[in-house]
């Protein structure tokens, strides 16, 4: 069983460039009282080709043509989009029921409203039943209007509903869709690309969500117009999927991006191909560094580091840096836990000692201690904060983070530069930031290129 659904919009139903004139104006007067004082005239472009079709507002298109329409009037009606689908649904794939959705925003806009000539309103589906019907009739005989074909008309109650809203017109298309009662082994073929960017895009996710990969979309191609194509769910369900691990990997949660291509990779025969295997190695680089396993994560990064990991403290800098992520992650707990401990480890590494007893450490190898102003936060107010803070059971705010460094509440900028003068006066280094005294950053540079790259590809 084959399963069509398609949706509609202001330009599916559009005149001949030989229509019939007069049968035009003699219906348009008879509905012209309804128009709110409008004058719809079929339009097309002053250099249109000859045999280019008119269009009028899908609204108006169905007030005019709708009522009492025979054969003879039917011959004035053009369908360039719905012609181009149903070469795609010949012989085998032919539709057994045909889904419409069809628009109504009659409850969205006021009279007022109405008057302006570009309003939304004008350009609702709705009104198109009847042509539609007789038209899906006309190219497949066998079915019959309510039985066959059936009709899911958007219709929201207010204009914060309205079909250019994207999450209330995702939330009303499911409604429609997921109450469907449709047999598991039909397969469904979906065409997305009429009406509203918030309706296709809510289509394609609710048929996803109903069907998953019993779907296949049928869609018209920008350049070859007359040939449609046909794309399998999967290549949607991979574009969403990878959606979805570039939103991970704004959140740093690499493991969550690896889980989602791993999906991606495991129902395939053949191995990952050298694109795929770089991002995979990246990415189990970034989980160790993610860790804090910060050797792990050199050793799989090779050559690239090994003059970097011969410097004594890069790791300080590197659990420096996992703050910043942490914070980012709005982790403030661990933010504060990393940035205390980049600085503190940095210390007792150049120490030489592993012993508790910071305080007594910090004027034995850096006697001039006071003279730089951010090691003097840490060794005065941040280490005094740090056992304070950490002995609480309650979370932190973030603006608790930064005033445990002492800088200005909700100062991001100045709690990193803290933490840089700390670690660049214990170390004898002079970065100018975290990031790129950072290994990592440049892991992350390279992943959300490839993965960017490989979206595209895909």
């Amino acid at each position: 069983m084959n399963i069509w659904i398609v949706t509609t919009g202001n330009s599916d139903v559009q005149l001949k460039h030989d229509y019939d004139k007069n049968k035009w104006q003699k219906r348009y007067r008879d509905i012209r009282s309804q128009l709110s004082d409008h004058l719809f005239e079929p339009f097309r472009l002053k250099n249109a080709r000859v045999e280019e079709p008119y269009t009028v507002p899908a609204r108006v298109m169905g007030m005019v043509y709708s009522p009492d329409l025979d054969d003879e009037t039917y011959k004035d009606l053009h369908f360039p989009l719905l012609d181009t689908f149903i070469k795609g649904l010949q012989g085998k794939n032919q539709p057994d029921k045909i889904i419409v959705i069809l628009t109504n925003q009659a409850n969205v806009f006021s009279a007022k409203d109405k008057t302006v000539y570009k309003c939304p309103y004008w350009q609702d589906t709705s009104t198109l039943q009847p042509i539609l019907d007789k038209y899906f009739q006309k190219e497949f005989s066998r079915l019959k209007s309510n039985e066959h074909i059936k009709y899911l008309e958007l219709q929201p109650d207010s204009k914060e509903q309205g079909l250019d809203n994207w999450d209330k017109c995702f939330i009303l298309i499911k409604q429609k869709i997921s109450a469907l009662e449709i047999n598991k082994s039909a397969n469904i073929y979906v065409s997305h690309q009429a009406g509203t960017p918030a309706i296709s895009s809510a289509v394609q996710f609710a048929s996803l969500a109903k069907f998953d990969k019993k779907v296949k979309f049928l869609v018209s191609s920008e350049y070859e117009q007359a040939n449609p194509i046909t794309i399998s769910s999967s290549n949607y369900l991979i574009g969403i999927k990878l959606q979805e691990a570039q939103a991970l990997l704004k959140r740093y949660d690499y493991s969550g991006v690896q889980e989602i291509l791993t999906n991606i990779w495991k129902n395939r025969e053949e191995p990952l191909n050298p694109e795929e295997q770089k991002i995979n190695d990246l990415l189990t680089m970034a989980i160790s560094w993610n860790c804090a396993k910060f050797e792990d994560f050199a050793k799989a990064r090779g050559t690239i580091t090994q003059e970097r990991i011969q410097k004594w403290w890069w790791t300080g800098y590197e659990a420096a840096y996992l703050a910043v992520v942490r914070l980012e992650q709005e982790n403030t707990v661990d933010a504060l836990f990393h940035s205390f401990r980049a600085v503190e480890g940095l210390i007792r590494y150049k120490a030489g000692s592993t012993i508790e007893g910071i305080a007594d450490l910090i004027p034995r190898i850096l006697p001039n201690w006071q003279s730089n102003p951010d090691m003097k936060i840490f060794n005065e107010h941040t280490r005094k904060q740090r056992n304070t803070l950490f002995h609480r059971l309650s979370g932190l705010k973030e603006e608790e983070v930064f005033a445990a460094w002492n800088t200005s509440n909700k100062d991001k900028e100045n709690w990193k530069n803290s933490i840089l003068g700390c670690l660049n006066f214990v170390s004898g280094e002079k970065f100018t930031s975290l990031k790129k005294a950072s290994l990592m950053y440049e892991v992350e540079q390279e992943l959300q290129a490839a993965i960017s790259n490989y979206e595209l590809q895909t």
